[in-house]
């Protein structure tokens, strides 16, 4: 019989680019296993009330920065996931943070979603569902959102051209 460490846990992150992955809840565990695959800022994206993942906010941050991660946290409740305010005002935290960027949430569609408004305008929409498709989320709920982002100027190129 092989004896396992607690460190043979199956991979949790998902890529949705070079620079974002996405994850549900996490554990002190993950997030030393984020910094170990480079990940350079932890995203939490749970609202404060949201209590089905374990790790609270605050010993999240405490664990992500001990090991030289930065770590934000923008809570986003489902109803306002299609939001355009709250897609650019996520596309404007990803676009200051440094990464690879790690967003998480309690399954990680929310973390989907959300990649998925901000890059519908530079990938299209056929692209942004085909890729977080192959990760395990289907985001054709929202293609009607996603179709309406990608008709205006992409909230990440809004904020290239503001800085």
């Amino acid at each position: 019989m092989t004896n396992r460490s607690k460190n043979t846990k199956p991979p949790i992150f998902r890529k949705l680019d070079e620079d974002f992955w996405i994850a549900g809840c996490l554990d002190e565990d993950d997030l030393e296993r984020a910094a170990a695959s480079g990940v350079a800022t932890i995203i939490n994206i749970l609202p404060e009330d949201d209590e089905k993942c374990i790790l609270s906010d605050e010993r999240a941050k405490k664990v992500a920065t001990s090991h030289n991660m930065d770590y934000r946290h923008m809570p986003i409740y489902g109803h306002q996931l299609n939001n355009e305010f709250f897609a650019r005002a996520f596309g404007y935290l990803i676009a200051e943070t440094k990464g690879p960027k790690l967003v998480y949430c309690r399954s990680g569609m929310r973390s989907a979603f959300l990649w998925g408004m901000i890059h519908a305008a530079d990938l299209g929409v056929d692209e942004v569902l085909d890729r977080t498709l192959d990760i395990g989320f289907d985001l054709a709920v929202i293609e009607d959102d996603l179709a309406r982002m990608a008709n205006k100027s992409s909230p990440l190129a809004l904020v290239d051209k503001a800085a």
